[in-house]
């Protein structure tokens, strides 16, 4: 399936996957579930986890919707690393400020110019950054333009500089190129 209307801006466009990639991507979303069923089974009920795994990663080959962008497994104690500090400090200034009311909580909305190629990277793109505290992604525009709503938005520059890093995380993880701007 792809998205390629005459409505469909080009940028955000998302190619039809090859058979190889359609493929690697099945090898590895069998690879994550044999690894969440062993950690919640252990070796009980192998043959039944087996089955179970090659169905998963049979229907997640047939069923991406895109280029899967294949990412290397150990990037993702780095990736998760990040998101937990991310989240810890952030949750930790949202409560400070929520329990301190001299503090500045000042929302704002922010654009922000994605680099990330449609599909799986912008995907967990948005998705993480509204796991965040203090943002949320309201809105991708067709020009690429993230609509971010930040707690703290009375300095743009810094909420543009942590929405930057992520960008660069998520480059990262699946192998792409380093984003090189800061979101204007």
């Amino acid at each position: 399936m792809t998205t390629d209307s005459a409505t469909t801006p080009p940028s955000q466009r998302i190619p039809t996957p090859s058979g190889r990639a359609r493929l690697l991507w099945g090898v590895q979303c069998a690879v994550i579930l044999g690894v969440i069923w062993l950690a919640l089974t252990g070796v009980d009920a192998l043959i039944l986890g087996a089955i179970t795994v090659i169905a998963g990663g049979t229907a997640g080959a047939w069923a991406v919707p895109g280029m899967p962008y294949p990412w290397r497994p150990l990037r993702l104690f780095r990736f998760a690393g990040f998101f937990l500090w991310s989240s810890i400090s952030g949750g930790f200034d949202v409560a400070w400020r929520a329990l301190h009311p001299r503090l500045a909580i000042d929302p704002r909305w922010i654009r922000y110019r994605l680099e990330l190629p449609a599909g799986q990277p912008r995907t967990l793109m948005v998705s993480i950054l509204s796991l965040l505290p203090g943002t949320l992604s309201a809105d991708l525009e067709p020009d690429n333009v993230l609509l971010v709503h930040a707690l703290m938005g009375s300095d743009p520059d810094a909420v543009r500089a942590d929405v930057a890093q992520l960008e660069r995380e998520i480059a990262w993880f699946f192998s792409l190129p380093e984003p090189s701007g800061d979101g204007r």
